[in-house]
Order: C-alpha cells, then structure tokens, then sequence
C-alpha cells in the first residue's frame, strides 16, 4: 500500500509539474516577443530623442483607493506618446502595496517602458531589489503586472532569505 500511495503521488507530482511548466514556457515565449519589441523600442526611441525633461516622476497604475500601485522616476526621460512609451535615463521603478509599503524597487542606467503593459527593457545596468533578494545585471527585460524579471547578461543574485540548512555545496 505504502509503494502504490508513493508511486501515486509521485506521478501526481509530475503530472501538476507538467502542467505549469507547460504554461510557464507558453508564458515565456510571449514575454521573449514582448522583450525583443521592447529592445527594438529602446533603439528606436534613442535615435529619436531630441529634448528631454529632467527630474520626472510618473504613476503607472494605483490602487482602488486612489494610492499609487507602480510609478517610475527618471533623471532625464522623453515621453513617446504615440507608441505609449517613456524613455529614461537614471530611472528607478517602484512598486507598492495596499499599504503603500514598496515591495519592489528597479533602478537602471536607462530603459524604456511601455505604459500601457507596465513592461520595460533595461538596456545598462540594473539593479532590482524584491524582498530580501537582490538581482543585479545587464539587458533585462521586466514585467509589472507579472512580478517578471529576465536578465539576459551578467547576472547576480543575493538573498538574505535562503534556507540553506542541510544542503551540501
């Protein structure tokens, strides 16, 4: 009995394994379109840039009761309203809960976002802090509404947050 119940759990494991690792890399394939557009983006908005502002800051989204959810900063940014989009320079994301407590906080060399989607591409360097976990490197994508990061050079993880008992390196 105890070898069919382990057996059973076992491919149950597998099977819920199966299932999310399915939708995970259906929802990987859509963010990689989604970075790649935005890096494109990012490119295209810098040969375009002509003037811009200094010391912006920009809610994306807010809470039912009025209080910002996400926002952006910038040293320097220009608005591309046609395509929904902000370039920046210096740029720090912040995201916030009900509270107004920040649960996380991206700084980068320089991005653009897409105020629309809430997404952006890092093209420098960036730093995201989530928690007690710290990622820093270079070219990285990043999603708001899906607490999505991918780093696609020089990556660093820091985390004061593991439980690393028992484990043998």
């Amino acid at each position: 009995m105890r070898i069919t119940i382990s057996i059973f759990a076992i491919a149950a494991s597998l099977n819920a394994l199966a299932f999310y690792s399915d939708l995970w890399l259906e929802k990987r394939a859509e963010m990689d379109v989604v970075a790649a557009r935005l890096r494109e983006s990012y490119v295209k908005c810098v040969e375009a840039m002509k003037t811009p502002a200094e010391n912006v800051a920009v809610p994306f989204e807010n809470w039912p009761d009025g209080s910002v959810k996400s926002s952006l900063t910038a040293e320097k940014a220009q608005f591309f309203m046609e395509d929904g989009l902000i370039w920046g320079e210096g740029v720090v994301v912040r995201q916030f809960d009900e509270k107004g407590s920040e649960t996380a906080n991206l700084e980068a060399e320089n991005c653009v976002v897409d105020r629309n989607t809430r997404m952006g591409w890092v093209e420098g360097k960036a730093k995201l802090k989530y928690g007690k976990t710290t990622v820093d490197g270079e070219k990285i994508f990043f999603s708001l509404p899906d607490e999505y990061i991918k780093i696609y050079s020089n990556v660093e993880i820091h985390s004061s947050d593991l439980k690393m008992e028992g484990v043998k390196l």
